[in-house]
């Protein structure tokens, strides 16, 4: 769908066609940072590679990584302007917001939820930088007795 679509956003400045295309190229990337996530932390888990104990200290790894850490700020924020912008269309299309004053209001709605979630995802981002997640595997080693 992202390919076959008309992006006209360089013939018309309209900031729904800015938000069109938007959507289109949020949807690429979105669909492969959940894959690469998904292949970097619970495909790891099923294949044994690591235990879902380890997630921790793995997205603490991830996440101290500065080229990785860009790629995830991307990532979320690709995820979560994605969905606002989809649960605004989808509000259209539906026709739970007909008039321009509703679909206006339902824009700026879907707006706080974009920049509520973004700041939610990113502080959770930060917070795996902590010394805390650092040594998680080991925690729980002392804790269980293994080492």
């Amino acid at each position: 769908m992202a390919y076959q679509s008309n992006f006209n956003s360089g013939q018309y400045a309209y900031g729904r066609n800015w938000a069109f295309t938007l959507q289109r190229i949020t949807g690429v990337i979105t669909f492969i940072f959940v894959f690469w996530h998904f292949f970097n932390t619970r495909l790891q888990v099923y294949l044994g590679t690591i235990t879902h104990d380890d997630l921790g200290s793995t997205m603490h790894q991830i996440a101290t990584n500065p080229t990785y850490f860009v790629l995830y700020v991307i990532g979320v924020l690709s995820a979560v302007f994605h969905f606002s912008n989809g649960l605004w269309a989808f509000m259209i299309s539906w026709g739970i917001t007909i008039s321009p004053r509703a679909q206006k209001v339902s824009s700026k709605i879907c707006m706080g939820v974009f920049v509520l979630v973004s700041l939610l995802f990113l502080l959770s981002l930060i917070a795996f930088t902590g010394k805390e997640f650092k040594g998680a595997a080991i925690g729980i080693d002392l804790a269980v007795g293994t080492i």
